[in-house]
Parts: C-alpha cells; structure tokens; sequence
C-alpha cells in the first residue's frame, strides 16, 4: 500500500512507445509438445486489435461464451497495459450494447466512484480530475479507458444505463466527508454530534489528493482504534433512529447512499483493526451493489486475474452471486513487450514509467500460447479435455503472469504465481505483443 501510495502522488509523463507486432509466429519453444501448436490454431478464435470503435464482428464468441450468465468477470496480469485496457473496452461496450448489461464495477474507491457514475448520468464534473480522485494513477487513468469513459457517457445520453460503481474502501477521507455533508443537509442540529463522533478517524484521513498525515490511523493503539470503533458505531445507530427524519428531507436513495459512505469508512477501521480484510469488504460491498440493482440487471467486472480466479480470493466476485456458474471469468495473457508501472529495487521504489516483460519462465502458459499461429486470440477452457495429450496442460499447475502495479526487473521471476487456468478460468484472451498505456495528466480534485 506504501508503495500503491507513492505511485498515486507522481504524474508519469512521456509518449508511450507502441505495441509490437509480430510479423510471423515465433517458433515453438523446445519445452512445449509438438502437437499443442496444431491443436491451438485450431481451437482458438483469432481477435482483432483492441480498439474501442472496431467492427464486433470478432467478439461474437462472447454471446456462447457468456450465455445468460449474469456477471462477466475481465481480468489482466499486469496493469499499466494497452492492450489489455482497449480490448476490455470493446468487450464492455459489447456486452452492454448487444448482450444488456448494464453495471459496470471496478476494484475503485466506492465513494469516488459514485462521483463518476454522476458524471456519466448527467455530464456534471471533469472526467479526468473524477478519475485522477480514484487514486489508481496509471491504470485507469489513461486515454483508452478515457475513451471509454466518454462513450459510456455518450450512452447514457442517448438513453442507454451503464452504472459505474467502486467495490474498494479505498480510503476513507472521501467517504467521511460525504458522510458529513449529508448530515449538514439533513438535520444541521446534528452535524457537531457526527463530525465529534467521526473525528477520531477523520483526523488520520486522507485529504482529496489522496495524501495522508505523517501519522497513520493503523499506526494507533489497539485501545484507541476500539475506543474509536465504538464512536464510530454511534454515529450509525444515531443515522438508523432518525432514519425515517433524514429520508423526509432528502428521500430514501440519498440515506441510503449516507449509510453507506457511513459503512465505506468503517471498512478502512476494519482493516487496520485486523477485523475484516480488504477483499472481504469487496465481497461486501459488491453485494450492497447487487441488492440495489434491478431485476434482470447484469454485471461486468474490471480487476486482475487473481481477482476473478475461482481459487484463492477470486471468490469475491462469485460469492455475492450464490453460484459461480453465474460468473464467467475471463483471463488476459501476455509473452513479451512493455507496460506502464513502478519500477522496484529491493523494496524500494525506484521511479514510474515504462518496464520490460521478462520472458517466461520455463513452462509457464505464455510459453505455450506463444507457439500459437494467431498472435490475438481467445480461447474458451471450459470444453477442454484434461485427458487429451495437447491439451491436458492447462489443467495443470503451471506459471502464470502476475506483476500488477509494481515490478523489479532485477527478480523478474517472482512475478510469476501457480496457476491451473482451466480449473480457475472460463477463458483466456492472449496477446502475444503489448505495449504500455498512454497516461493522462494527474489532475487531483481540490476539494472532495
């Protein structure tokens, strides 16, 4: 999270260098069988480049693929990638626009997310500034997932619905504050009760550009972070006893929305009290979202692979939905090129910018998708045969991709997790060439 926190207060500048572009297949490495080439070219289905505004023609596969599941879950090994951020983009836009889903959640800050939904329903705000205040830096903010920001707003104008909703406490200054103002419109007589109340947390919180004090909250006393969990408690019963007053000023969705920032911010309690774990507050707070969606709603999730694998904490996604055939989940790959992130020596951090893949580790899946004629392709795992000599592979445990944000290119090969990808995926989609994300400017909201 230091780390996390060091690279959301830099702004990376420099024109991104372009994805490479294989002109011909490489040559089977000699630790993969013979026969997987021939038994790839013909099961995958070959995938255009990822560009938001390219025919569909190629994501066709999604309709079987999917079905009438109710959540489709897109992953990434590492973050900070162009390719994978545009063809995520064209498969939401796919889905929301030909298959009627109409949810979009990313692994956010809950609070600042809820900003950003209010953008793309009423054109209110500055897109870049709202998601330079997601404090994700490169990942997001950057001019694929801006294009696609702006075309989801462009849906809602022409009277389509795409909600943009945050599964992450993220931190908890944000959360505070709308909290606050709430209260200030609800019943002002309150509000010095509240912000007393709340201030035991507020006074380590973060300010908007996401920079907190030199002493933190998880830095405190256990007697302290109890004492203030049970301050915190009170400010919630007082919001349910006068919950019937509050929603005769401001309506029901508004309260709701108040519980809420309320419960956002005693997650971040939680976690540095050791009593609830982040991704358990995701499940959580996925699960919020879920309740309050309408009948027949559907769900595209954006978060790494790791996120989405039915092992591990890869549940949280499928947990909130009772059954994991109701979310497919879908990998993303990669061999070679470059990504957008912050570079490691030991444990420090050593600057942001652009950084080489290593190349697989001996037989990791990438070696064996590299082997494939297509250099884009998706392959669908769940009707592979795990007794078939070519294609038992993959469900075995074998090296898979996963340096998210941070990278040491010093110790390449421990960015690197066991994986066995058709027990823990639905699908793969596999590039065998990427390039780094464009960044936009950091523009840091003055105010929350």
């Amino acid at each position: 999270m230091c780390l996390f926190a060091v690279h959301c207060g830099q702004n990376a500048t420099g024109p991104a260098s372009p994805a490479l572009s294989p002109s011909s297949p490489a040559p089977t490495p000699p630790s993969v069988p013979a026969g997987v080439r021939a038994w790839l070219d013909a099961t995958v289905t070959a995938i255009d480049e990822p560009d938001l505004w390219r025919p569909d023609d190629d994501l066709e596969f999604l309709r079987n693929l999917v079905g009438q599941a109710r959540v489709v879950a897109l992953g990434e090994n590492t973050y900070g990638t162009q390719e994978f951020v545009g063809m995520k983009a064209r498969m939401v836009r796919f889905l929301v626009e030909e298959m009627g889903f109409d949810t979009f959640v990313i692994d956010v800050h809950w609070s600042a997310a809820r900003r950003l939904d209010h953008y793309l329903r009423t054109g209110e705000g500055d897109p870049v500034r709202l998601l330079s205040g997601l404090n994700v830096g490169s990942r997001i903010t950057n001019s694929l997932f801006f294009k696609m920001i702006e075309w989801m707003r462009e849906h809602h104008k022409s009277g389509g619905r795409v909600g943009f909703h945050g599964v992450d406490m993220g931190y908890p200054g944000m959360a505070l504050h709308d909290l606050r103002e709430y209260i200030r419109q609800a019943a002002p007589d309150d509000l010095p009760i509240v912000a007393e109340r709340l201030e035991c947390l507020s006074r380590f919180a973060n300010d908007p550009r996401g920079l907190f004090p030199e002493e933190r909250y998880g830095d405190q006393t256990d007697i302290y972070r109890s004492d203030c969990g049970e301050s915190l408690e009170e400010v919630r019963s007082l919001l349910v006893s006068k919950r019937e007053e509050y929603e005769s000023v401001l309506g029901e969705n508004a309260f709701a929305l108040a519980l809420r920032s309320h419960r956002v911010a005693f997650q971040y309690h939680l976690r540095d009290a050791g009593e609830q774990t982040q991704y358990e507050s995701w499940a959580e707070n996925l699960g919020w979202i879920i309740e309050r969606m309408a009948a027949g709603s559907r769900v595209v999730v954006w978060v790494h692979n790791e996120y989405i694998s039915t092992q591990g904490i890869g549940s949280v996604f499928s947990r909130p939905f009772g059954s994991d055939r109701d979310l497919i989940a879908i990998a993303f790959s990669h061999v070679r090129g470059r990504f957008l992130g912050l570079e490691l020596e030991g444990s420090s951090a050593a600057g942001f910018g652009e950084l080489e893949l290593g190349p697989p580790v001996e037989g990791a899946f990438e070696a064996y998708f590299e082997s494939a004629t297509a250099p884009r392709f998706v392959l669908d795992l769940r009707s592979v045969d795990p007794d078939a000599a070519d294609s038992g592979w993959l469900f075995e445990s074998r090296p898979f991709r996963a340096i998210f944000y941070v990278f040491d290119p010093a110790r390449a090969e421990d960015f690197w997790r066991q994986a066995a990808l058709a027990r823990q995926y639905d699908a793969v989609v596999h590039f065998d060439s990427t390039g780094p994300t464009v960044p936009l400017p950091w523009l840091p909201p003055a105010k929350f």
